[in-house]
């Protein structure tokens, strides 16, 4: 399922839900079919995404251990997997603008995400 991400300060952005799910979770919002992401909320939000980043960073540099991951089994080596940080790029940018411009986000998916 996708799940739409809209501001007037930006371009649409289109994330699978598993990722949003994860995503609103960091910033204290809950996976639902709509919300909103106001104003007030945004630099918290970036606070908590910001920390995502720094935190895979430093597992990345082995500054911070890495719990062990398994490894799925649809055929990729856990090293081949983009980090949530890095997918997490294009929404940092979208609430970054939407901040600057004053204009709140919103997301919409089909349906409540799936647990």
């Amino acid at each position: 399922m996708l799940v739409r991400f809209s501001s007037q300060a930006t371009a649409n952005l289109l994330m699978f839900d598993d990722v949003a799910r994860v995503l609103l979770t960091i910033i204290g919002k809950s996976p639902t079919q709509r919300g909103v992401i106001t104003l007030d909320e945004m630099p918290t939000a970036l606070t908590h995404l910001q920390r995502l980043v720094e935190h895979e960073q430093r597992l990345k540099d082995g500054r911070e251990r890495r719990e062990e991951m398994p490894i799925p089994d649809v055929g990729i080596e856990p090293h081949e997997l983009i980090g949530l940080s890095v997918r997490a790029q294009p929404f940092i940018k979208a609430l970054t603008q939407a901040l600057r411009e004053k204009k709140e986000m919103t997301w919409e998916a089909p349906k409540d995400f799936a647990k």
